[in-house]
């Protein structure tokens, strides 16, 4: 904690309270503490954890989980559905926040923030262990706390998740927004295509809603060099990094370049 006196505290959610950029890294199969250590050192300030795609034993996650939180990572897990003994257990086990993928109706929010926060805001059950560091915490003071620390972020991969996004966005408990652009194209009769002008027009459109209600949202397209990168954050993003590869990707690309040498 790096404050004794709070219950929980969650570095990337600060960070975008300041209206400063969050670096996201994310991670499918290597639950690994290399993963976390390596992210810690290279800057980054947010895991997001893939679950839709890939499976995990609960033991190996929910160590990956603390272990993110105790190198002062903030951990947030992609999850398919809104089930509220999927999303509890995530919390209880130490998750900072749910990324909700498909994110396409105002419902998908409504239950998401009744599983995610404790009353009067939601109907999270209250259970006190790893999502407060095993502390012996005042439950009041944590239940509040924990309110203003767990991140609702929505993922708009789908043409209905566009044309709904004001109402999404909407909802004052959404923090941040990213997109699955491979889906959306897809949605959009442009499968493989997630760069055809149609589909970044409709990523653009997500955009503006979100910056218009203060919503911390990724680019259409990430930046390639530092000048597009502060021009982007002065537009008003505030989500950068490769949310969109897997670890395995960064890993084939960075041994391909290893060997351009030897072609």
């Amino acid at each position: 904690m790096s404050d004794p006196s709070t219950t929980i505290n969650n570095p990337a959610k600060n960070l975008l309270k300041s209206r400063k950029p969050v670096l996201v890294f994310n991670v499918f199969e290597a639950l690994r503490p290399s993963v976390i250590k390596i992210v810690k050192q290279t800057g980054y300030d947010m895991l997001m954890i893939e679950t839709e795609h890939v499976l995990h034993d609960e033991y190996t996650l929910t160590n990956f989980i603390i272990s993110a939180r105790d190198n002062g990572l903030s951990p947030i897990i992609t999850v398919p559905t809104t089930d509220r003994m999927l999303v509890s257990r995530l919390l209880d086990a130490g998750a900072l926040g749910i990324n909700l993928c498909h994110a396409e109706t105002p419902d998908q929010v409504d239950d998401m923030v009744r599983w995610m926060k404790y009353p009067p805001i939601g109907e999270r059950a209250l259970f006190m262990g790893a999502n407060v560091d095993y502390q012996n915490a005042d439950a009041e003071q944590y239940c509040r706390e924990a309110n203003q620390a767990t991140m609702l972020v929505l993922k708009i991969e789908s043409r209905k998740g566009v044309e709904n996004a004001e109402q999404l966005i909407a909802n004052e408990h959404v923090d941040g927004v990213i997109f699955g652009p491979g889906d959306l194209a897809a949605s959009m009769g442009f499968h493989g295509g997630w760069q055809h002008p149609e589909v970044l027009s409709a990523m653009e459109s997500v955009i503006e809603i979100a910056l218009a209600n203060g919503v911390a949202v990724e680019p259409a397209e990430f930046p390639s060099n530092k000048t597009e990168y502060e021009r982007q954050k002065e537009r008003g993003i505030q989500l950068f990094g490769p949310t969109r590869e897997t670890e395995y990707q960064l890993l084939r690309s960075a041994a391909e370049r290893a060997l351009d040498a030897y072609r």
